[in-house]
């Protein structure tokens, strides 16, 4: 009942006169070309008073993450068949949520969620993983990867390839194989990647970056523009990273930004939003990839915020921005 009434009351506050005036007046300054309805959305959210996620413990966020998913999630795309496996993993047994659409191709996708390596699970993520298995015709494979605080730097890692190395040899001989993720999602893609290129194993003929977190000293300029105010904060940034580093981790070594050599990374979609406290590292990343030689496909989008994917079931430009990456992924693994 409580995931119905915020629903209805998230897709309110898109067509709800009074709410739109006021979200009119985000729409004008430092906030110039935020998309409406979007703009709504945070209205909403301001009014409603919501709990912060750094204001809890890992747990309890997890949980309210979980109970509350997003209101504006697209409905679940019905499949051909699910299957919930394992896959063997330094840690232990790895869980997998594998998603057959009607008319499945030979292609795989695998998929890691969000959540600043903190919160997230396949069943958050469920909405979206559908969907892409629905546009896209390929088998995704949604992994559950372990958490911080209770597993920290490296382990999520470490089951983001072990997952991969597992799920590949999956694929028929015809199949691409594509590593996706949004968010701290994206950042395991682009380890992926980079882990197979140096052990020799499959690599990925496809990575799809969502608005990834690259640079995990959290020093691009963007984070300070955009501290407040679109969802991801600045504050939620320092907890996730509180909760999945060590004081001792070498932030540097750890993030892709500052890896010297892209030159044998995979082709890439990757997709920034406007309003994201991540868009700067995420565009430099773009540009990188591309002076290293990488075909690369940038798709911005100015006038979205960070989590656009959960909001594709309510916001035009952000339902938008999911089938056309979507489309992306059908013509580079054709």
């Amino acid at each position: 009942m409580k995931d119905w009434l915020l629903r209805g009351a998230a897709r309110t506050a898109l067509t709800n006169p009074f709410v739109r005036v006021l979200a009119r007046g985000r729409q004008g300054g430092e906030d110039t070309g935020l998309d409406r309805q979007v703009a709504g959305v945070l209205e909403l959210q301001r009014l409603m008073r919501l709990p912060a996620l750094d204001s809890m413990d890992p747990p309890n966020a997890r949980r309210f993450a979980e109970d509350g998913l997003s209101p504006l999630d697209v409905a679940p795309a019905a499949m051909a068949e699910i299957i919930d496996a394992t896959v063997a993993g330094p840690g232990g047994t790895i869980p997998v949520r594998i998603y057959v659409p009607f008319r499945a191709g030979p292609h795989w996708l695998v998929y890691l969620h969000g959540g600043g390596g903190v919160i997230g699970s396949i069943r958050s993520s469920e909405p979206v993983t559908r969907l892409i298995a629905a546009q896209t015709g390929c088998t995704v494979a949604s992994v559950g990867y372990r958490l911080g605080p209770e597993h920290r730097h490296p382990g999520a890692i470490e089951d983001a390839c072990a997952a991969w190395d597992a799920l590949v040899t999956r694929i028929p001989r015809s199949g691409k194989a594509v590593i996706a993720g949004d968010s701290f999602g994206g950042y395991l893609s682009a380890h992926v990647d980079r882990q197979a290129q140096h052990t020799g194993k499959r690599q990925p003929d496809l990575q799809v970056l969502i608005y990834p977190i690259v640079d995990q000293t959290l020093t691009s300029p963007t984070i300070e523009q955009f501290a407040d105010g679109y969802l991801l904060t600045k504050s939620m940034m320092q907890w996730f990273q509180t909760n999945y580093l060590r004081p001792t981790d070498d932030r540097r070594a750890v993030s892709p930004a500052y890896w010297e050599d892209l030159s044998r990374s995979a082709p890439a979609v990757i997709a920034t939003a406007g309003f994201d406290p991540l868009v700067a590292e995420g565009d430099h990343h773009a540009d990188r990839l591309r002076r290293a030689g990488i075909a690369v496909r940038h798709r911005r989008y100015p006038s979205l915020i960070h989590g656009f994917l959960s909001l594709a079931g309510g916001v035009s430009a952000a339902r938008a921005a999911v089938d056309e990456l979507c489309a992306d992924v059908i013509e580079l693994i054709a």
